[in-house]
């Protein structure tokens, strides 16, 4: 049961037919629930109802697939029961937690409290976007780049990136935003994953504050942020920020972006090329089609880049 990662049915071998069999077993039943929905992580930090009870409907429907299958009693009560209160719409509201496992064998994990609607308090910043996953895949499958390293996150949102490049063994890393909402949900976050908090602090910085931004330059061997690139009226304050930040030739910025308005986007890399001396350097990756190895599926719908800036 350790290496069942939710909701991840059609990625593995579980649709194989014995397998789907052997999940249908009523002790197999049983051990679902005491290790995966009583569990104590799970009771502790659950996922939202509505996650639940589409994990368990799922799974229910496996069961029902297989010939002459029994299911187990406490399994279908305690199913019928959270369905009958759970609003199982899109648009459900209110905190929930998020276990993101960072290998296979689910041993290093990132923590977070996450709002489900994706606007809550005025900010976008109090959910994981899809971004923030492709950033945070990436640093798992090139640990090197952040180990050892001191990591400065811009718009961290709930945290998942810079905490884990802090999980993968960044020596220090900053999180920082500008929302009182966020930041408070940050030192939240950071408190409740005791395996790398004390390698995390959290901080307030505002991009128009360049001399702020200047500042951290000598804090910050690597500058990462995720889906702060989708307001046309801050690319230009976010690129200001970021020509004080990458200050030496030694330094990277690696930006992941969704691309939901082409314009805006080409107007942050114009906006990172544009000057004269050539201070900035860019390259751009396409991760869109680039399977995520190990935290989830990605949206398939999602048009996704990563932006590597460096100091001329």
């Amino acid at each position: 049961m350790r290496n069942f990662i939710w909701g991840d049915w059609e990625s593995t071998d579980l649709e194989r037919d014995e397998n789907t069999a052997l999940l249908a077993c009523v002790r197999v039943q049983g051990e679902v629930m005491k290790t995966i929905i009583f569990h104590e992580h799970t009771t502790s930090h659950s996922p939202s109802h509505r996650y639940i009870v589409l994990f368990l409907k799922k799974y229910i429907e496996k069961i029902e697939s297989t010939h002459n299958y029994d299911l187990d009693d406490e399994l279908m009560e305690f199913y019928v029961s959270l369905a009958a209160t759970t609003n199982l719409s899109a648009g459900a509201t209110g905190m929930c937690y998020k276990t993101y496992a960072l290998d296979k064998e689910q041993y290093t994990k990132v923590v977070l409290n996450e709002e489900q609607m994706m606007i809550s308090q005025g900010t976008t910043g109090l959910q994981t976007w899809e971004a923030s996953l492709r950033l945070a895949d990436f640093f798992v499958e090139h640990p090197d780049i952040v180990r050892g390293q001191k990591v400065v996150e811009l718009g961290a949102g709930c945290g998942l990136a810079g905490f884990t490049c802090a999980a993968v063994g960044a020596a220090h890393v900053l999180s920082t935003d500008c929302s009182a909402a966020v930041l408070k949900l940050l030192e939240s976050n950071r408190q409740k994953n005791p395996a790398f908090k004390d390698s995390v602090q959290v901080a307030e910085l505002d991009w128009e504050h360049t001399d702020e931004c200047a500042k951290l330059s000598d804090s910050a061997d690597v500058v990462i942020g995720a889906d702060i690139t989708y307001d046309p009226t801050i690319v230009p304050v976010l690129v200001n920020a970021l020509k004080e930040m990458v200050a030496s030739s030694q330094q990277v910025a690696y930006i992941t972006a969704t691309i939901r308005n082409q314009e805006t986007f080409d107007l942050f890399l114009h906006l990172v090329g544009k000057y004269e001396s050539g201070v900035l350097g860019k390259s751009v990756m396409d991760l869109s089609e680039t399977k995520m190895a190990t935290l989830c599926h990605p949206n398939p719908t999602a048009d996704i880049r990563l932006v590597l800036i460096t100091r001329k």
